[in-house]
């Protein structure tokens, strides 16, 4: 019996020195790494936040604008507006307007991807992480040729595409000390700005339905992104309904390129809350 008394405590002792000295160090350990990684994750998700709330209000109404600026070409295309016949050294207001609405929108998406750079956006929220990867969705749509599947089409010269890098510039120009120019200043600045977005000019001059090119494509397919995007982020009183985007259709014909959009937006695996893209895409069509 003695025996057995000493044995016991001898294991007791055993198993207190392997506690102390390795089982807990271990798990005090691994607790310290799990606690650090998921303080950095936290770090992380807090500052994609904040930065994407810097600039998420200006964001949304500029979008709100670029979306009514482009219902209201859908329904007054016919009259030519934005047709000036390659006169860009004077002001024309609608395509003028036009141009500064577009290029607004993607220099509030420009800083905020330029402040998200440093940051790992693995780590983002989920609402955070779906609209960077619209972001990633809205650029690919003006510049990647994939978009024209099926069709011949000459990507060396950039005439219904964008290139990605001279894109960004384009974009880059609106911007100074880590604001967009408003329109006043963006006319006050033109005759230097005109010169760095001539090609969005041309882009936009002329653009018609009927004008024989792929462009009006490329806009109808980003219109109805930009649709989702409101639609899932912003306003209820900036959503569209169903039976606007028929309207859209019926103004501007049907919808050529549901393919190649729907591939580009599966890319990112996008998937919104409050309307799918995909859903979107078909109901255009």
């Amino acid at each position: 019996m003695e025996d057995s008394r000493v044995l016991a405590a001898i294991i007791a002792a055993i198993v207190s020195l392997i506690t102390v000295y390795w089982i807990k160090p271990l798990i005090d350990k691994n607790f310290h790494l799990f606690q650090l990684k998921e303080n950095y994750k936290h770090d992380q998700a807090k500052k994609i936040k904040e930065t994407i709330g810097k600039y998420k209000s200006q964001l949304i109404n500029s979008g709100e604008l670029l979306n009514n600026r482009l219902k209201n070409y859908a329904k007054t295309h016919e009259q030519n507006w934005i047709n000036i016949n390659g006169d860009y050294s004077n002001p024309h207001h609608y395509i003028d307007t036009t141009v500064h609405r577009f290029l607004s929108f993607f220099a509030y998406i420009k800083l905020i991807q330029e402040n998200l750079e440093y940051l790992d956006t693995t780590f983002s929220e989920s609402n955070d992480l779906e609209m960077i990867r619209y972001f990633r969705i809205f650029i690919d749509i003006m510049t990647d040729v994939d978009l024209f599947e099926g069709v011949t089409y000459d990507a060396n010269y950039q005439t219904d595409h964008f290139f990605r890098n001279p894109f960004s510039q384009y974009v880059r120009s609106m911007i100074d000390e880590n604001k967009v120019l408003n329109f006043d200043q963006f006319k006050k600045d033109r005759d230097t700005k005109h010169v760095e977005i001539i090609p969005i000019y041309r882009f936009f001059d002329g653009i018609s339905p009927e004008d024989g090119r792929l462009r009006i494509e490329r806009i109808k397919s980003f219109h109805i992104i930009l649709i989702a995007f409101l639609n899932s982020f912003g306003y209820d009183f900036q959503s569209t309904p169903y039976t606007k985007i028929d309207y859209l259709k019926e103004q501007l014909g049907e919808f050529k390129f549901k393919k190649g959009l729907i591939e580009i937006v599966n890319r990112y695996k996008l998937k919104t809350t409050k309307s799918n893209a995909e859903t979107l895409i078909t109901k255009y069509t």
